[in-house]
């Protein structure tokens, strides 16, 4: 498939610079994934000393590891899944005999998501839970319908804003505790709540939901505490579009479990087991090799955390009765597309295609409406900028969320700039699909060379997968969940991955920005 890439490529259909983290998923589930960190010494460098899966046999990892993770998440999810199952089943007999008005099938929906908070929480913790789960869609519907009666052309946009404050508000004021383990749904609810609106104001909705419609979309189980997003509208169509439920997809469902739980004892104990044998800790650990592995490791370990989450979601939507508006399934991520990165952008493409949706076309496409037309590369630069910012403030302003976010965006641009140019300027050796707007010829075309499978351009694709790797590798090693990011942690400990390297791969990238522009 050719993959079209633009500069600064937000306004791509295969694109989206967002990085989520797992972190946000498990939140709700804090007590019973924490696996792992029960193990961990806090006043241990773990730079400095040797995994605590790495001392286990194998025998040893799945009674202490991977089967209390699978069981617990059973417990978890599967009540989740279950859920979403009463809920399906609670649609199809209701379209079937018509027992009660689909009102009430909203409300079934939006009990189906709060019922999680109620089997699994803290003790004398309910009430705080439930009042920030159940209040956040009440206020979001009154500020909309505030924001729509009194300031109908910019509705959307100051309602935006004020979630967006309201985000960052309980981010830096409310108990730190009882807030993590919301965080996540609040994150979700507010980008349905802005989408709502958008919507709205586009005429895509011809009328703002009820209330029942608003809190069963707001709050239904299938992506309340997971992802992924979906649009009121495809909501919408769970309770008239009929699921065909044959074998393959049965099977599909099934398999997709099976890789989530996968991916999940992978992150929480097997990758550690497996590469930390690799790292020789009675040597020098400053040698290349090493410092590589253990950066990988702790990188690794954050993406299969995102792979779970991913695959756990798209099971939950389609139980739920989802049929996505844009392809015949529900596909979150591209795990293979990511570890064996060809390009960068591939990998902002593929992390979360449901968020680049929302991003694209609720960020991205809504600022460069206000930009001027006799400055389009601008207009992009800025329209970037804000969508990276309205990210950042979603995850709280998370401080190594916002870094990698930051970093990954000059990463993106540099390479396709210098692959850009090498493309332009030795068009029958290196080939880059990328949109250039030729302004004297009045008309876009694609780089593309004539002859793709020479020795030299596999080479390079193969240099470029390589570094990315790499950069991957360095980008992700400072997103270990065992190093705290709370406002006592100082910054040094939450760069010092970065910091004991000597930010190599951002030098890296400044080194091939001054080659592109050599080009």
């Amino acid at each position: 498939m050719n993959h079209q890439q633009f500069p600064l490529s937000y306004g791509d259909d295969n694109s989206i610079e967002d990085y989520y983290s797992p972190a946000d998923y498990y939140d709700i589930y804090v007590d019973e994934i924490n696996i792992k960190n029960q193990y961990d010494q806090s006043n241990v460098d773990i730079h400095d000393k040797s995994s605590f899966w790495s001392d286990l046999t194998f025998h040893q990892l799945c009674t202490n590891c991977i089967l209390p993770a699978v069981w617990s998440t059973f417990n978890l999810l599967g009540t989740t899944l279950i859920l979403c199952i009463v809920f399906r089943l609670f649609i199809v007999i209701n379209n079937k005999f018509k027992v009660v008005p689909e009102s009430i099938s909203h409300i079934v929906c939006a009990i189906c998501g709060v019922l999680p908070i109620v089997l699994f929480h803290e003790d004398g913790d309910l009430y705080g839970l439930l009042q920030q789960i159940i209040l956040f869609p009440i206020f979001c519907y009154i500020v909309s319908i505030i924001c729509m009666l009194h300031l109908k052309q910019h509705s959307s946009l100051v309602f935006s804003a004020i979630i967006l404050l309201t985000l960052l508000y309980r981010e830096g004021f409310l108990d730190n505790s009882k807030w993590q383990k919301t965080k996540s749904a609040h994150m979700l609810m507010s980008m349905k709540a802005m989408a709502v609106l958008f919507d709205v104001k586009s005429n895509e909705l011809h009328k703002f939901p009820s209330i029942a419609q608003y809190a069963g979309y707001m709050l239904c189980a299938g992506t309340l505490y997971l992802g992924p997003f979906l649009s009121f509208q495809e909501y919408n169509n769970t309770f008239s579009l009929p699921v065909n439920w044959n074998k393959t997809k049965i099977c599909r469902i099934i398999w997709k479990i099976i890789i989530s739980l996968i991916f999940f004892v992978l992150s929480i104990c097997v990758v550690d087991w497996l590469l930390s044998q690799k790292i020789d800790v009675h040597k020098n650990r400053n040698t290349p090799t090493n410092i590589f592995l253990i950066m990988y490791k702790q990188a690794l370990e954050f993406r299969t955390g995102h792979y779970f989450v991913a695959y756990a979601s798209s099971v939950f939507a389609i139980i739920c009765g989802y049929h996505s508006q844009h392809s015949n399934e529900i596909i979150v991520t591209h795990p293979l597309t990511i570890e064996l990165p060809k390009s960068l952008l591939h990998v902002v493409v593929h992390w979360n295609t449901p968020m680049h949706y929302w991003l694209k076309k609720y960020i991205f496409e809504q600022v460069l409406k206000y930009g001027s037309k006799n400055k389009k590369y601008r207009n992009r630069i800025i329209a970037v900028g804000t969508t990276y910012l309205i990210s950042s403030l979603l995850h709280g302003l998370e401080r190594r969320l916002s870094a990698v976010l930051l970093s990954l965006a000059a990463y993106t641009y540099v390479e396709h700039l210098m692959r850009t140019k090498l493309a332009l300027k030795f068009p029958r050796s290196f080939y880059y699909y990328s949109k250039i707007d030729y302004s004297n010829q009045g008309s876009k075309k694609y780089l593309n060379s004539f002859n793709k499978n020479t020795w030299l351009s596999w080479s390079v694709n193969i240099v470029f997968t390589i570094l990315n790797i790499i950069h991957l590798a360095y980008l992700g090693s400072i997103m270990d969940m065992s190093v705290s990011n709370s406002g006592e942690t100082i910054n040094q400990d939450i760069f010092a991955p970065w910091r004991r390297v000597s930010y190599f791969s951002h030098f890296i990238m400044l080194f091939m920005y001054f080659i592109s522009i050599i080009l």
